[in-house]
């Protein structure tokens, strides 16, 4: 996702990097191929920790998303397994960024 994204963004475009769960345990991580488009672009890629950042930001955050949200400014996929049974499975794809959008695992319909 982070290469395809550097070779559409537009000269000093910025990056926001959180997460990257899929490297968390691997002995042997995966580089990004495009990374002289950083250069050529004049790209600023950033870091954070939600911890960080919580304490300072969270109520605007979650005001600001909760509004995004109800007004379909900001639009979320989600990646739903059926059933408690797979849910192994599925932690696994979490794990091996075989995951798009938000993992979710459905257990019952309300």
């Amino acid at each position: 996702t982070l290469e395809a994204a550097i070779d559409v963004l537009n000269m000093l475009g910025r990056v926001v990097v959180c997460g990257y769960i899929s490297q968390y345990n691997t002995n042997e991580a995966y580089g990004i191929r495009n990374l002289i488009q950083v250069i050529f672009k004049q790209l600023s890629i950033r870091g954070f920790q939600f911890t960080s950042t919580a304490e300072e930001y969270g109520a605007k955050h979650q005001k600001d998303v909760t509004t995004w949200l109800l007004n379909k400014e900001f639009v979320y996929k989600e990646d739903i397994t059926e059933g408690l049974d797979n849910a192994p499975d599925a932690f696994v794809n979490l794990l091996t960024g075989n995951v798009f959008g938000k993992g979710i695992i459905k257990i019952a319909d309300l």
